[in-house]
């Protein structure tokens, strides 16, 4: 159970925890908004958090490290897509009818 000067801690963690879940869904737009609510809740803390927190910090820690490791995920998924469409575009390309050559005109005086 966790004391009344904890809760604002358990709410940051819980906070990340939904900004893993978003992450990995790919919901960029909402993270937004939730990290802009997050920060209004940073910015109400106290310097130094009460021992009660040590928990919810804990775990807001751990949880921030794994939402670090899924954006690289995210990452690693758009710059393969990326690759797979420069690849499909190449292919595409060699599909596409031989360009006529137009005549060149060399003005020269």
């Amino acid at each position: 159970m966790s004391s009344p000067e904890a809760a604002p801690y358990e709410k940051l963690a819980r906070s990340i925890e939904r900004e893993l879940e978003l992450v990995g869904e790919g919901r960029f737009a909402e993270v937004l908004s939730l990290q802009a609510e997050r920060d209004t809740l940073m910015a109400r803390l106290p310097d130094v958090p009460p021992a009660g927190a040590r928990p919810a910090l804990k775990r807001a820690a751990l949880m921030h490290k794994r939402v670090e490791i899924e954006y690289l995920r995210q990452r690693e998924r758009l710059l393969h897509a990326l690759g797979h469409a420069e690849h499909v575009r190449r292919t595409a390309r060699g599909y596409a009818p031989p360009r006529q050559a137009r005549p060149r005109v060399r003005a020269t005086a």
